[in-house]
């Protein structure tokens, strides 16, 4: 993948800001449907609410009506683990070769995670506090997930990235 700046695009950097929320949501879709594969489905949704006291009744609410707070660790740059995270974890395995460095599925995926983050910038300043959020849940929530809980602007934003198999 290019070392190209997502957030240099002028799609990027002069969205309105109250519609960055809704293109994260569009470009996290498109995700989903790239790492689609047979008995593989990624669900990545991005959540928020205002913080009006307590960070974990904020979180809490913005989980499934099963789910809670388990655990929230702090993490010094929420970029990093959105980074981490995407799209690696969520590569199908069933077609090694379509997933592998420099193969096409691999660059579309690279490009749209690269997009995700730069417009999460536009949201989420990189000193913004986060953490990476466990979920404890009394029915089904994620085979494997990585849920990151970040405070900007008095807002709350749950960003869940969750893979079914």
């Amino acid at each position: 993948m290019t070392d190209f700046e997502w957030g240099t695009l002028s799609a990027a950097r002069q969205a309105r800001l109250d519609a960055v929320p809704d293109m994260v949501r569009h470009a996290l879709r498109v995700l989903e449907d790239v790492l689609e594969e047979a008995d593989h489905a990624c669900t990545f949704t991005l959540e928020e609410t205002p913080l009006t006291g307590d960070l974990d009744a904020a979180v809490r609410a913005l989980l499934p009506a099963s789910c809670e707070v388990a655990g929230l660790t702090p993490v010094p740059v929420w970029s990093t683990v959105v980074g981490a995270a995407l799209p690696g974890f969520f590569v199908p395995s069933r077609q090694p070769q379509a997933w592998a460095a420099q193969a096409a599925p691999r660059v579309l995926a690279e490009a749209l995670s690269a997009w995700v983050t730069a417009l999460l910038a536009r949201l989420w300043p990189a000193t913004a506090q986060a953490w990476e959020l466990t979920v404890r849940s009394r029915d089904w929530y994620e085979a494997a997930y990585v849920d990151v809980v970040v405070l900007a602007d008095g807002r709350v934003w749950l960003l869940h990235l969750g893979v079914s198999d």
